[in-house]
């Protein structure tokens, strides 16, 4: 476990990412992504030591730290201006824009069901 202890603190905190990956894609049964996720990431965690032990920390750093940070501010963002309510209103309105409910006049149908005959025959 050399090799474990000589890493630098960002190509450490990669390497607990891709072992829960890994653990994960195992646990899931997709043997060919956790092979080519085991090659790369560890082509990544040699990378991102070379770039520490040269000096480069910052950019180690920066590296393991960018997509964490991108996708904490897209969900903030998508959070902030209802993407998710508003998309979801979108496409209720064009699924069932058409569809007008026979049993209750001027109301539309959510879904297609039998609840609605049931209802229309009593």
């Amino acid at each position: 476990m050399r090799f474990i202890e000589d890493l630098c603190q960002p190509a450490l905190l990669y390497a607990i990412f891709l072992a829960v990956n890994l653990g994960l894609d195992v646990s899931l049964g997709l043997w060919y992504t956790a092979l080519f996720k085991t090659v790369f990431g560890v082509a990544v965690i040699v990378l991102l030591n070379t770039f520490c032990d040269i000096g480069l920390g910052v950019v180690s750093w920066f590296l393991v730290a960018a997509p964490f940070v991108i996708t904490a501010l897209a969900t903030a963002i998508s959070i902030g201006v209802r993407f998710d309510e508003s998309m979801a209103d979108k496409k209720t309105k064009e699924t069932f824009e058409d569809k007008k409910n026979p049993a209750v006049p001027g109301f539309d149908a959510p879904a297609d069901s039998n609840a609605i005959e049931i209802v229309a025959g009593v």
